[in-house]
Parts: structure tokens; C-alpha cells; sequence
């Protein structure tokens, strides 16, 4: 049976875990963790329109509220759904653009520490004027 001692251990833990997971990083970020967050935005997308009931309300717009089949019914559920469905879809936009907006953080938020650590160490500056 092979056994490794622990100073053979301790160096391969260092260089192969710990500095080839911070070389690793980059890559996972933006392939696999990209993924995963695109998916995630997705089902929170979904799941904002499960709240707010956007495609429920849309499938029973032309149906009397309350069984209430008479003309006067009938208007006035048509007109009540027809502004839940505005305010709710406002809603669900809202949701949406705030769920990408989140995305598209995520996505950059390591390239601007990384700026923020080169201007702050004096390595990188912006010239406006």
C-alpha cells in the first residue's frame, strides 16, 4: 500500500488546490458559473411570473367574474382583468429588467475589483482631461 507523507501532501494541496483553483477561477466564472447564473436568472424570471399570475390573468380575461353572465358582468370583468394584466405585467417588466441588471453584475463584478485594485495600488489611472 502506498502512503504519501504529509509534507508531500501539504505541497500538493498548496499547488494544486489552492493556486490552481485562483488560476481556475476566471475560467469557471464566466463558462460553468455563467451558466449556472443565467439559469438561475431564468427561474427567477419564471418564478416572478408564477407570483404575479401574468398568464393566468391573460387566460381568463373574457371569462365573467364572480358568475356574473349578464352584459353588465361581463364589461366590467373584462375591464378589471384588462387592468390587473397592465399593472401586473408592469410588474413582471420590473422583475425582469431588476433580475438582468443582477446578471449582468454578477458577470463583471470581478473585472471591476480587479480594476478597482489596479487604480487604487497606483497601477492602472484614468486620464479624463
Amino acid at each position: 500500500m502506498y502512503r504519501e507523507n504529509i509534507a508531500a501532501k501539504s505541497v500538493r494541496f498548496i499547488f494544486v488546490e489552492i493556486i490552481g483553483d485562483f488560476f481556475y477561477f476566471p475560467f469557471w466564472w464566466y463558462t460553468g458559473g455563467v451558466k449556472k447564473s443565467l439559469a438561475r436568472m431564468s427561474d427567477t424570471v419564471s418564478q416572478g411570473n408564477q407570483e404575479f399570475g401574468v398568464t393566468i390573468w391573460i387566460k381568463s380575461l373574457f371569462k365573467p367574474m364572480y358568475g356574473q353572465y349578464d352584459w353588465q358582468g361581463r364589461i366590467i370583468s373584462f375591464f378589471m382583468r384588462l387592468f390587473q394584466i397592465v399593472v401586473r405585467s408592469m410588474l413582471l417588466l420590473f422583475w425582469t429588467v431588476f433580475s438582468v441588471l443582477v446578471f449582468f453584475i454578477w458577470i463583471f463584478l470581478p473585472l471591476f475589483i480587479i480594476l478597482q485594485i489596479l487604480f487604487n495600488f497606483g497601477l492602472f489611472e484614468i486620464n479624463i482631461l
